[in-house]
């Protein structure tokens, strides 16, 4: 930042400009302050702030005589368009130069302040008093918060703070939610922001031309590299460190100077915590005990697939008779046009499938919905759960040709809709929402009486008919313009916007406990920031492309997964199949799944928490797991996996909700000092700590190449099917990887406790029944 405040100086002169720095005033203590388990020094002799754990570790440490509080003047350009995306450009004009420290003192045993001020000239009027308060939370917990506490008046439209500390060249950063592009986002900006992240995201020229045909959508296009339905302000680093803030106003995290971590944040009041910890792992756990953890989920769900089906009542029992006859074990259908669906234009020529908004069951293709989800929970070959689909928009009904109840037209009349702040309108000041040709209102949390009547509505009109469980949708649309949205209970839109995934969270968390159904369902969210975490057991990876890219297809799926892991998004899978599909009247233009990249998909999925299809947006031009029987087949193989590590799992899974430990685990977090494993991306995870796993994520591959991290404990990794040896020497290894036959490795000396001999036993059968066919 500071490399090019002389260039961006807005003085007329170089004589007026004043080269950025830190100043501490000679009465200021240089003493170590030390709360019980941290330790604050005002370093005059390297002029700089440096916080300590008690062992004498730096936690924390601000650049030598740089500011390590900043402002500017500046106003961001936030376009919104359609489907949610958000394109953010950053605007900083006139930024202070100068800070100084003039005074800190010990408050009580836990609280030590500081004070100075931030200075854009040497003269005044140009400054501004801060206050920088640290607080002892726990004994790995230091809170830290800062805010402006005068102006000068030339200095009144100063409104946000930039946090500026020290990094090292090597450390790499993890975590900041849902990340898709990679897991370690050094050297990038990390935009904090909860949203739709586009498609194409971040793809070169080359490689996004196929991807661009869903500029036919039309803005649903591209973003910026780290847009993402789950965006939380919080990393851990290769370094054991980790902050994170708790404000909720637009942020952004700057990485792409080797040297120092950014923070700039559209507050002048700011709030966050830096945690201690020996392992990456200490860390999770720690930060969830904040941001809190996950609620457990059902055994059912490691019992077999989530089918994916829509279509009607006669397309789901066909379905479902067909997976019986191939030995596919059934956990549930996931029904996501129960509301009824349609197909909806784009206006560019493109096309995808809606459901109707209107959360109540469509009679022509479910004519009975709560006889047939009660028929299936009591079908006599074995209960089959059903799942259906949410979100908090309401859909006009007007064009529907029936419908029993215009919730709409009825929530537009109370005003439990986000309001459109410049609306003339004596009738209704509802703000309307465009999806194709599809009208919508967005409900307003933050209105106490709607939340209590759409509470009720999915109670009687979503979960009375038996469901387990509900995907839950779209947490990301509330619009962040002041001067467009107007909420309830008076807050500001772009304050309001990042809480409002954690409110959608928590109200479908309190319909499942009002309805004593949190043992039994699954509640499934794509959107989160901070808090999120608590208030479901399932996480999705949101939508992919039916791809095979690392910008948005079936690479970005694992990367979302595994950094997600880093930010309490313990528990999480992915739609198998990918979701957006686009045709086109141009040859190589559209995007269609294919049968290669299903197969390899369902291959991934059964070392997730949850083995769900999904038919994705265009459902007749894709492969499905029910479209012939090579697929069929596959299917039931791949289900086989993911039901033979249920035992396994449910281990894993206990680590997550007493610990927080993600299920799927980037290699880092056991050995975070190996350079090779730091440039790992989507290439390969561990499930738990003894599996390791490498998916084939590339079209016509017959192998893979697979890093064994050197480990000080000399174990071996054992391939699960040819049952050779691997030893943990520091080197990568070609692995063959036919189909049916992805690269997962048990960790030698078993320490599973001998769950996983059904899964050794199972893909030893199958190896040599594939090389040597004459064994039955």
């Amino acid at each position: 930042m500071w490399g090019s405040l002389k260039k961006a100086s807005v003085f007329s002169s170089p004589e007026e400009y004043v080269e950025p720095r830190l100043s501490i005033a000679s009465t200021v203590s240089i003493q170590e302050f030390s709360t019980e388990h941290f330790k604050i020094q005002v370093d005059a002799q390297h002029v700089s702030l440096v916080v300590k754990n008690m062992t004498g570790k730096i936690i924390w440490k601000s650049l030598q005589n740089q500011p390590f509080l900043a402002s500017s003047l500046g106003v961001d350009e936030i376009q919104a368009s359609e489907n949610g995306t958000i394109k953010i450009t950053e605007n900083d004009d006139q930024f202070t130069r100068i800070q100084t420290i003039t005074f800190i003192e010990r408050i009580d045993e836990s609280t030590i302040q500081l004070k100075g001020g931030l200075g854009a000239k040497l003269v005044l009027p140009t400054h501004m008093d801060y206050v920088f308060t640290f607080k002892e939370i726990n004994h790995r917990q230091l809170q830290f918060w800062a805010e402006i506490t005068h102006r000068d008046v030339s200095m009144e439209n100063y409104k946000r703070l930039l946090m500026i500390y020290e990094s090292r060249l090597e450390e790499q950063f993890y975590g900041f939610g849902e990340q898709f592009s990679s897991p370690s986002l050094k050297g990038q900006k990390v935009s904090i922001f909860v949203r739709e992240p586009g498609a194409g995201r971040g793809a070169t020229a080359a490689t996004s031309i196929k991807d661009s045909a869903l500029g036919m959508f039309g803005s649903y296009g591209p973003a910026d590299i780290t847009a993402t339905y789950a965006s939380i302000p919080q990393y851990i680093t290769s370094d054991i460190r980790c902050l994170f803030m708790e404000n909720s106003e637009y942020m952004s995290f700057d990485l792409s100077k080797p040297d120092r971590v950014t923070i700039r944040i559209e507050s002048d009041k700011i709030k966050g915590r830096i945690l201690d910890g020996k392992t990456m792992l200490d860390l999770i756990t720690e930060y969830t005990s904040y941001a809190g953890r996950m609620l457990p989920l059902p055994d059912w769900v490691s019992e077999g697939v989530i089918a994916g089906i829509g279509g009607g009542e006669a397309k789901v029992r066909n379905i479902i008779q067909k997976l019986r006859e191939n030995d596919v074990p059934i956990a549930a259908v996931w029904i996501n046009d129960w509301t009824g669906s349609r197909t909806l234009e784009t206006g560019k020529g493109g096309q995808y499938v809606s459901q109707w908004w209107n959360w109540e069951h469509d009679e022509g293709l479910y004519s009975d919905w709560s006889k047939f989800v009660e028929s299936l929970n009591n079908d006599n070959k074995g209960r089959i759960r059903t799942l259906s689909y949410i979100n908090p928009l309401l859909s006009s009904v007007e064009n529907k040709s029936q419908f029993k109840r215009n919730l709409f037209n009825e929530a537009k009349h109370k005003n439990y809709l986000v309001q459109n702040a410049s609306s003339f309108s004596s009738e209704s000041k509802a703000l309307l929402f465009k999806y194709g040709t599809n009208t919508a209102g967005l409900l307003d949390l933050t209105n106490p009486e709607a939340c209590i009547w759409f509470k009720e509505i999915l109670k009687e009109q979503v979960w009375k008919s038996k469901i387990s469980g509900i995907m839950i949708d779209l947490g990301e649309q509330l619009p962040c313009d002041n001067k467009k949205v107007m909420l309830h209970s008076g807050e500001l839109a772009s304050s309001y916007h990042n809480h409002y995934p954690e409110a959608w969270a928590q109200l479908n968390k309190e319909v499942m406990f009002e309805l004593n159904q949190e043992k039994e369902a699954v509640c499934s969210l794509r959107s989160a920031y901070t808090q999120s975490p608590g208030h479901t057991n399932l996480f999705w990876a949101g939508d992919q492309n039916i791809t095979w890219d690392q910008q948005h297809g079936i690479k970005s799926a694992v990367n979302g997964m595994l950094s997600g892991g880093f930010s309490g998004l313990a528990v999480t899978h992915c739609d198998i199949g990918g979701y957006n599909t686009v045709t086109s009247m141009i040859p190589g233009f559209g995007m269609m799944r294919s049968k290669e990249l299903l197969f390899r998909w369902m291959e991934l999925a059964a070392f997730t928490s949850a083995f769900r299809t999904n038919e994705g947006s265009l459902p007749s031009l894709n492969a499905q797991f029910y479209t012939d029987q090579d697929t069929y087949s596959h299917f039931a193989h791949t289900a086989k996996l993911f039901t033979l590590l249920s035992v396994y799992r449910k281990s894993v899974l206990k680590e997550a909700y007493e610990k927080g430990w993600p299920v799927m685990r980037h290699p880092i977090l056991y050995y975070p000092n190996d350079k090779t494993v730091r440039e790992l991306t989507y290439q390969q995870f561990l499930l738990g700590n003894c599996i390791l796993v490498a998916p084939v994520l590339n079209p016509s591959a017959g192998y893979v190449k697979v890093y064994f991290p050197k480990d000080a404990q000399n174990i071996t990794w054992r391939h699960i099917w040819s049952g050779r040896y691997f030893p943990s020497d520091g080197s990568y290894k070609s692995v063959d990887a036919p189909l049916g036959q992805p690269a997962v490795f048990i960790k030698e000396p078993r320490g599973d406790g001998g769950v996983l001999n059904e899964l050794l036993d199972y893909a030893t059968t199958y190896y040599q029944q594939k090389t040597r066919p004459s064994i039955k």
